[in-house]
């Protein structure tokens, strides 16, 4: 690597850690650095750059899509949590209870209203206990969740808040779940009690 070769900002590089991108691809964030600007990705969309990855390099889809995000982020080619449709935040917890009672406090109506206000979002989909989506009605940016059981009696959910409409929505949306969160972890721990 030459020492020209600017080094990725953690402060800009998505949710993966330095540590994440080198086991996960075999390369390190300077490294992708590199071997894109080579290849000149700054000219490409976001389409072609990880259409380029995935076909140059031995990565899955999965992968290609975040390393180009990163090298998109470094790159200034992507504010700060933005998608391909808006800005985002995510949130994440796990729970000391079974994956279909976690998924229930989400999917149920009733018991989702003890921890999050019934008007707040409409959902649009759910496959019981893996997923649940809405639409949030304040701004009409949308909610995905995925659950996984972790063992018997212990579960997790990622949540992603997408279709934010900018990045100075990202800072208060995730404060907001951060919270409604905390409710609905003690809402579980007193209901196992």
């Amino acid at each position: 690597m030459s020492d020209s070769t600017p080094a990725a900002d953690p402060a800009k590089t998505p949710g993966m850690s330095p540590e994440a991108i080198l086991k996960g691809t075999g390369k390190s964030w300077a490294e992708w650095l590199e071997l894109l600007d080579k290849a000149q990705g700054t000219t490409m969309t976001h389409t072609e750059l990880a259409a380029y990855i995935a076909k140059n390099f031995e990565v899955s889809g999965w992968w290609a899509q975040g390393i180009a995000i990163g090298y998109e982020y470094d790159r200034g080619m992507r504010d700060r949590g933005m998608t391909s449709d808006g800005y985002a935040t995510n949130a994440s917890k796990t729970f000391n209870t079974p994956v279909s009672t976690l998924w229930q406090f989400f999917a149920d109506d009733q018991l989702r209203s003890q921890w999050l206000e019934p008007d707040l979002l409409s959902p649009t989909s759910a496959t019981e206990p893996k997923t649940f989506n809405a639409k949030w009605n304040a701004d009409n940016s949308r909610i995905s969740v995925n659950f996984q059981a972790k063992g018997e009696n212990k579960s997790s959910f990622g949540l992603q808040h997408r279709r934010l409409p900018s990045q100075e929505h990202i800072a208060p949306t995730k404060a907001m779940w951060k919270s409604k969160i905390a409710v609905l972890a003690e809402l579980i721990k007193n209901s196992a009690g």
